[in-house]
């Protein structure tokens, strides 16, 4: 595994949102069948918020969001990575001028731990340098 994926560019990989980059889809193009895709266990909250407030909307032919989501999330070239004790310490060992948004925390700390590249269009996280980042 070499990627771990934000959020927003999971479920705009899944949707194949034209918001996800170029740069972005060209990589996740590039890995192979066999190889997994990360992302971190907070994502599948945040995906559920999104999807819950209309923030996020997937195709009525899909069916109910929870069923889109379960089918999502359960994609074989995918791996849900676990909160960990080790995830939850690195979070808080980001710095003072990382993102305070505990999920922000969690996912960059996700990547952290397992030495993968965060794919995010999040301008803060990218910006500050304590993450390998893809965009």
């Amino acid at each position: 595994m070499k990627y771990l994926l934000d959020t927003q560019a999971w479920l705009w990989w899944v949707l194949d949102h034209p918001r996800l980059s170029g740069r972005a889809r060209a990589a996740l193009a590039a890995v192979p069948a066999e190889e997994h895709v990360g992302i971190a266990a907070i994502s599948l909250t945040e995906a559920a918020w999104h999807l819950a407030d209309g923030r996020v909307v997937v195709d009525e032919g899909s069916g109910p969001w929870p069923r889109w989501l379960r089918r999502a999330a359960s994609s074989p070239q995918l791996e849900v990575l676990p909160l960990t004790v080790d995830v939850a310490i690195e979070s808080q060992q980001l710095g003072s001028s990382f993102p305070r948004d505990p999920a922000d925390r969690l996912v960059a700390a996700t990547a952290r731990v397992h030495d993968l590249i965060l794919m995010t269009s999040d301008r803060p996280l990218r910006k500050s340098g304590v993450v390998r980042t893809l965009w």
